[in-house]
């Protein structure tokens, strides 16, 4: 089997629209809440005082809500202006749906941990509460969006009709997959998505385009990739249907231990740990390393004992959090690997030339806030009172 891991930090727009920032979430199944047109999830990072947390950032759309558990309808005409960025206008309505189905994706992932406090929890040593948090990711994730469209005409960059017709089709799922009861909290109706969503695709592909010609000076020592080939051998135990694990008793752990010895001899004596491990039931992977463990996704201890290898060499048993690994150095030169690194690599590389774009597009703007208005978005708990 062969397998490459890309680093977890995804490149922030050539490779999102693929997953449409789809995050899966712990509690994914509450009623209610689907990944419906998941395009419009970006990933967060919510620093925690006594942990870090992971959120997705949920870039929907809504009419106002003023108070939380209170709904008022919004007209353009009578849309108040949150703030402005470059004298365009972002309503409150704009900015309040944000703030509430990101609202709601946090409590789906924290409640449970925090309790119905949760928004006055601290997240950092400075006494920023997590509704502070949230509304400034939210201020951060509707800059990026309108800074990007109001470049595009620069870069060339339109929707065209294609993607005009695919935004309608999103836009229809959305309304569809979505809980009835969320819909009408949140005041979301099909043309207010569709405008989203299409400032939303248009802002990734200024995006791309503005750093389509970027080059970025690679070594080849840094993309350079020698093959491997690994094998696991669990000590944790058996997940059940419910996603539950069942742990291995000391014995099948000891007995495991023994599997990991008598491999690791037996594949020494082939020369050859895929065809030893295939042999006894397990599956090899096949992959390669590189210069260094930082961002490569796989098991780091395995790899510092690849790299202590010749050519042709096994590994004694590894032991790790996950079990025994026993690793092969298979070839000094791994083609695959290092095209797959240096894509890789480039896309971050790209991703690194964006910011540095966007913060200049952000230190040039003029951004004023209307904070009476924005104030009026409060962050309460309300995902356990609508359903």
């Amino acid at each position: 089997m062969r397998h490459e891991t890309f680093p977890d930090k995804r490149a922030f727009f050539l490779q999102m629209r693929n997953s449409d920032f789809k995050q899966h979430l712990p509690g994914e199944g509450t009623e209610g809440i689907q990944d419906a047109d998941s395009e419009l999830l970006q990933e967060k990072n919510v620093k925690m005082k006594n942990k870090v947390r992971k959120l997705s950032v949920l870039l929907l759309v809504c009419v106002f809500l003023c108070r939380c558990g209170h709904t008022k309808n919004v007209t353009a005409e009578e849309d108040p202006t949150a703030f402005t960025i470059n004298g365009e206008e972002i309503g409150f309505r704009e900015w309040n749906f944000y703030i509430r189905m990101n609202q709601m994706q946090w409590e789906k992932e924290m409640l449970d941990s925090y309790g119905d406090d949760m928004w006055s929890h601290e997240v950092d040593g400075n006494g920023t509460t997590m509704a502070e948090e949230l509304k400034m990711q939210v201020v951060d994730t509707i800059c990026r969006i309108h800074l990007a469209n109001q470049h595009a005409e620069e870069y060339g960059v339109a929707l065209d009709e294609e993607k005009q017709e695919e935004i309608e089709e999103r836009a229809a799922s959305f309304m569809k997959a979505y809980h009835e009861k969320l819909l009408q909290y949140a005041g979301a109706d099909e043309a207010f998505v569709h405008d989203r969503l299409s400032e939303r695709e248009l802002s990734l592909l200024t995006a791309e385009a503005s750093v389509a010609d970027y080059d970025p000076e690679l070594s080849e020592e840094e993309i350079h990739r020698e093959g491997i080939c690994y094998v696991l051998i669990s000590t944790t135990g058996l997940w059940d249907e419910e996603g539950n694990l069942e742990p291995y008793s000391e014995e099948e752990v000891e007995r495991r231990a023994r599997v990991a010895e008598e491999l690791c001899e037996t594949a020494r004596d082939s020369r050859d740990l895929k065809e030893a491990a295939e042999a006894i039931g397990l599956t090899p992977i096949e992959s390669s390393v590189g210069i260094r463990n930082e961002g490569d996704g796989q098991e780091p201890r395995m790899l510092d004992a690849a790299r202590l290898l010749e050519v042709g060499e096994i590994s004694d048993p590894v032991q790790t959090e996950e079990g025994w690994f026993l690793v092969q150095h298979t070839s000094d030169y791994d083609e695959e690997g290092t095209d797959y690194w240096r894509e890789y690599l480039t896309r971050q590389a790209r991703e690194e030339e964006y910011e540095r774009i966007y913060e200049a597009w952000k230190e040039e703007a003029d951004i004023s806030f209307h904070q009476e208005i924005m104030d009026q978005a409060d962050v309460e708990i309300v995902l356990k009172e609508l359903l």
